[in-house]
């Protein structure tokens, strides 16, 4: 089967380079089942480039699926062209596990998927925005009311790379609002041909499935030439379409760990604001809290073995890398890895009540770096968090400590969803004189569940 997928591949091609779509189709159809059988057993990037799985196996999924949707374009009749778009909605997904499976080097992390719920069947405000690039063009499946639909730019997958670039390096100057070009042509490629479409419904969340460099920006910065998208909906970003078992916060329930460092150790810079962070997390949930010296990997291991936590707080520096050895979360004495985060937390998703919600406050992934950001959009599914709040970039400054407070305020205080808490803190932030900058509010995401 390693080389039958090959063959499978190839054949594909040259049916495609002869014209013959149909037959083209069958050819990919039978490539990618073979490959998705053999998935476990090809070997992870171990020693290779941190790419090599989206740029030698990913890209058989891809001209898959760019075949999926031309055919889908030529058909006249609604109900089969649909039947496309689902089929390369499935490939993207297929692809996206395997590629979260490849970067955490581990083939379970995605095991819940035989329990989940498709997003689809809880959007009620809520729709489903997912963008693939391709090499000629923007394809952007959305799932509305009545159906999928696809939309399309014509513009190359290059030419985005290049301006999602200079967006968040520019997003990172706060002296300067030189980004603003960069996020109103973006909006002009990923949200302006859907206006129309998103007029006509009762909308209150956009929740952004994203593909290779944009996941390294946050979607809410993304502007219209008047104002931010976050003005006019709540935002969240899922690293694959399907959601884990969504629900809504059970509020009543909630009970949180809040753990962090002020003090500088093992050459991280000090945070001085996370101790008010800390407290006003306590005060509104009368939580628990390790803060300095007590946050040790054996302390927190006790803590979440003897209480059932569904918030769980981490206030400390945050560093996503391409390679998942050097993703870690800074402890007092140790650094946090993901397999030990797993271990720590990941066996809440088989309890009665799951970890609802994992906040991880400072943060860091390196801008242009497309697959440290896969890490951190895959955090909550490694896990096992119904949802995640992390930060693309870190600010160190009392900015963060509002915004984060802010949001955990709305979330006790309302019934509102997971995403509308977060954007009312975003919004609080953005309406501040000093924190107007989107340097200070856009990094904080929304991960996976958003109800």
């Amino acid at each position: 089967p390693e080389s039958l997928y090959r063959w499978q591949w190839q054949t594909g091609r040259l049916l495609h380079a002869q014209g013959q779509l149909q037959e083209a189709l069958e050819a990919y159809r039978q490539a990618v089942a073979t490959a998705q059988s053999i998935r476990h057993e090809l070997p992870h990037s171990y020693g290779k480039p941190p790419t090599s799985f989206r740029l030698t196996t990913g890209r058989l999924y891809f001209e898959f699926v760019d075949l999926l949707l031309q055919r889908a374009a030529t058909l006249s009749d609604q109900p089969r062209a649909t039947d496309y778009l689902h089929e390369a909605r499935t490939i993207v997904e297929q692809f996206k596990a395997a590629e979260l499976q490849d970067y955490f080097r581990d083939d379970c992390v995605d095991a819940t998927r035989a329990q989940v719920t498709s997003l689809d069947a809880v959007s009620k405000t809520a729709i489903v925005v997912y963008p693939i690039l391709l090499p000629n063009r923007i394809e952007l499946l959305v799932s509305l009311p009545s159906g999928l639909q696809r939309f399309d730019m014509p513009v190359s997958a290059q030419r985005v790379t290049q301006e999602v670039r200079d967006l968040r390096v520019k997003l990172e100057k706060r002296t300067s609002w030189a980004f603003l070009p960069h996020a109103q042509q973006l909006y002009d490629w990923l949200i302006r041909p859907l206006e129309s479409a998103l007029r006509t419904i009762e909308l209150e969340t956009l929740v952004f499935v994203p593909d290779g460099p944009l996941r390294t920006i946050p979607m809410a910065v993304l502007h219209d030439g008047a104002q931010f998208l976050i003005r006019k909906y709540s935002m969240a970003i899922t690293p694959s379409l399907d959601l884990t078992d969504p629900r809504p916060l059970q509020r009543s329930k909630a009970k949180v760990l809040a753990m962090g460092l002020t003090k500088e150790v093992q050459g991280f810079p000090s945070l001085p604001h996370v101790e008010n962070e800390l407290q006003t997390v306590k005060n509104l949930y009368d939580s628990g809290t390790m803060l300095n010296e007590a946050f040790r990997v054996p302390s927190i291991e006790r803590e979440l073995r003897n209480e059932p936590f569904t918030i769980v707080h981490i206030a400390t520096h945050g560093q996503f890398r391409s390679d998942v050895e050097q993703t870690f979360l800074l402890t007092f004495d140790d650094k946090l890895t993901m397999d030990r985060l797993d271990q720590l937390i990941g066996s809440f998703q088989f309890r009665d009540d799951p970890l609802e919600l994992l906040t991880l406050s400072a943060c860091q992934t390196a801008a242009g770096d497309d697959r440290a950001a896969l890490g951190l959009a895959g955090i909550a599914i490694k896990a096992g968090a119904r949802s995640a709040l992390a930060s693309l970039w870190f600010i160190n400054d009392e900015s963060s400590t509002i915004l984060v407070s802010e949001f955990y305020r709305q979330l006790q205080a309302t019934k509102v969803s997971r995403a509308v808490a977060l954007q009312r803190a975003q919004l609080k932030l953005l309406d501040h004189p000093l924190y107007e900058h989107p340097v200070y509010w856009s990094p904080f995401l929304l991960i996976n569940n958003w109800l």
